[in-house]
């Protein structure tokens, strides 16, 4: 559901933006007649910086089974101080047990553990975090729980999505309400959805021109993270020369781009580390079963920020200390290394043909994979085939809709080859027969599948009514469920065949049985209502009541000023337990409208209600 309501909410903020009004900031004379919107800050700004929680975060969430330790970096003063956190999906809430919480002077913040409970569902999850010194915070699709880590599965790499549009601030044709990048994003996001890869890991270029994040309220940080948002896998991003570059034609402070990429996605004490972290740049690993990525922060300096510690370019002394070092840690593990680009140390302006700083044959690692050269073509620097290999991928933005994918059998990696989203050879289509949306029993997707590779893992989210108490699937495997708010996510594993059509259809297998008439009721009795939150739109509401003796019986729905809605019983009944469902229309036959009911159960002299509620 939560991924029904991002998408909702994206929707209309998409469809509104041309209607807003610009304030703030004036723009250069020659473009001033395309500054006409003002991005609401409330949405795309200050909730989502960095504040209370440092990690997990939605560009660098963690993966987690039941059982598991889930370990969260919080900053906070250096008091006693009580943690709790839960873990957050739409309407479901699954608190979280705290297991360890120290402040780590060396670090200058707390590092708090939590255990994940058993029977968890999978899922990408927010992260919820207080402390009874008052202290909240949240971070969305943060927390990825698996059932398991995988040894045969794949993962997705995609780069340079340039987002919101690809046109920069000192040209004519500049325009802030220009979002034409998301749609690029968006054709991508789509396959994935349904390909379903372990993870996938954004290798720079996140937005277009970071230092834009403040000027003309453009707030491009803020709108890129909404579109991660949209994803239904974890991402984990690293920067590239757009996102902390600094474009020196950009009226803003020097270090505006970087300063504004740590508020959101990287780290605030990385201009001045403490010495339990004693780096400069946003470094990080994360494990999958047996495989580790390192992901390295790469730029080129263009304005110059702290020229003496990040010189022209990245891949500096202090990143090359921290990846020989983290590679020497990993040990048998097999090594993947993401980042943006290999910009060397001097003068580089991003040239294709080097000088490169990593070697990648002599670090030891199964493989590196890169940005920033939107037409890279195939096999660039190596094979795909080659070990270890080393790779660079389209552009998203552009009309490229570039991605790839990684297949990973016992820790060995295979590169498949660069695809893109959207075009009559490569896209994955879904043809609904109904409203995925919570309203129905029964449902039917058809997926298409141009691409020429298969994908074994691809899984379909079907959003079904909740009054069966189980689901099963046709030409897929249903592997989970979660239930909130009057709906049932049914989650269904099935395998996309190579330019193919499959057919994946979902059904209730049990009908829904009454609650047991509990055995201290020695009258007229009347079970709570289900689904409640009700959708109605032809869907059943269902009811259960007993009577102790045969009598005249009626039960109708009212609404909450007492004015009858829809009659569903009227005459004598047997005593005994009976069952009864309303289609949410009214007397007249018409869609009853949301809001408050009531359901009124008469038998005899006896009387029982039932508050519901109808939900559009």
């Amino acid at each position: 559901m939560l991924h029904r309501l991002r998408a909702a909410l994206l929707a209309t903020i998409l469809a509104s933006l041309a209607a807003l009004p610009r304030a703030g900031q004036a723009a250069p004379a020659s473009t001033e007649s395309n500054f006409s919107c003002k991005y609401p800050n409330s949405i795309y700004y200050g909730p989502d910086t960095l504040r209370v929680i440092w990690k997990p975060l939605a560009t660098l969430p963690a993966l987690v089974r039941p059982g598991d330790l889930l370990t969260v970096w919080a900053t906070a003063p250096n008091v006693p101080t009580n943690w709790s956190a839960s873990l957050g999906f739409g309407t479901l809430n699954v608190p979280l047990s705290s297991a360890s919480a120290t402040f780590q002077s060396s670090l200058g913040w707390w590092v708090l553990g939590f255990q994940v409970p058993a029977g968890v569902p999978e899922e990408l999850y927010s992260l919820r975090l207080s402390s009874d010194t008052g202290l909240q915070d949240s971070t969305l699709h943060s927390v990825k729980v698996l059932p398991a880590f995988k040894s045969d599965y794949y993962f997705a790499q995609i780069s340079d999505t340039h987002l919101p549009e690809h046109t920069f601030s000192d040209n004519t044709s500049f325009n802030t309400c220009d979002t034409t990048g998301m749609a690029d994003f968006d054709a991508v996001i789509a396959d994935l959805n349904l390909i379903h890869p372990e993870f996938i890991l954004h290798t720079g270029d996140f937005v277009n021109e970071g230092d834009l994040d403040t000027l003309y309220q453009m707030n491009e940080m803020g709108r890129a993270l909404q579109m991660v948002y949209r994803l239904r896998d974890p991402m984990f991003l690293t920067s590239g020369n757009h996102d902390i570059g600094g474009f020196s034609t950009t009226p803003v402070p020097v270090g505006t781009s970087r300063l504004d990429w740590r508020r959101f996605f990287g780290w605030p004490w990385l201009g001045n580390p403490p010495a339990g972290a004693p780096y400069h740049s946003q470094l990080y690993t994360f494990d999958y079963d047996s495989l580790r990525c390192f992901g390295i922060e790469t730029y080129i300096n263009y304005d110059g920020y702290q020229g003496g510690l990040y010189g022209g370019g990245s891949m500096t002394a202090e990143e090359m200390t921290w990846l020989q070092q983290q590679i020497a840690a990993a040990g048998s593990l097999h090594k993947l290394l993401f980042y943006h680009f290999d910009f060397d140390q001097g003068a580089n302006t991003g040239s294709t043909s080097g000088p490169w700083q990593l070697d990648i044959p002599s670090l030891g690692v199964d493989g590196a994979i890169w940005g920033h050269y939107h037409t890279v073509p195939e096999n660039s620097k190596t094979p795909r085939t080659a070990h270890p290999f080393d790779l660079g991928l389209q552009s998203v933005i552009d009309g490229h809709r570039s991605f790839r994918i990684f297949r990973v059998h016992n820790g060995n990696i295979s590169p498949g080859p660069m695809h893109h989203s959207g075009t009559t050879t490569d896209s994955l289509t879904a043809a609904w027969n109904g409203p995925n949306d919570g309203t129905q029993a029964r449902l039917s997707v058809t997926v298409t599948n141009r691409f020429g590779e298969a994908w074994d893992h691809s899984r379909l989210m079907f959003a079904m009514v909740d009054h069966d108490s189980t689901y099963g699937a046709t030409v897929g495997t249903v592997v989970s469920t979660i239930r909130q708010g009057g709906m049932v996510d049914v989650y269904v594993d099935c395998v996309l065949p190579a330019s193919g059509n499959t057919t994946v259809s979902v059904f209730p297998t049990t009908p829904f049985v009454g609650v047991p008439v509990p055995a201290t009721v020695p009258g007229l009795w009347l079970a709570s209502v289900a689904p409640n939150p009700y959708r109605g739109h032809g869907s059943a509401l269902r009811l259960w009541y007993s009577l102790p003796a045969a009598a005249a019986t009626s039960v109708a729905i009212y609404d909450v000023h007492g004015r009858k809605v829809a009659q569903l019983l009227g005459g004598r009944m047997e005593a005994g337990q009976h069952e009864l469902s309303w289609d949410g229309r009214t007397i007249a036959g018409e869609e009853a409208p949301a809001g408050t009911y009531v359901l009124r159960l008469k038998a005899g002299s006896a009387e029982k209600t039932r508050k519901f509620t109808l939900i559009p």
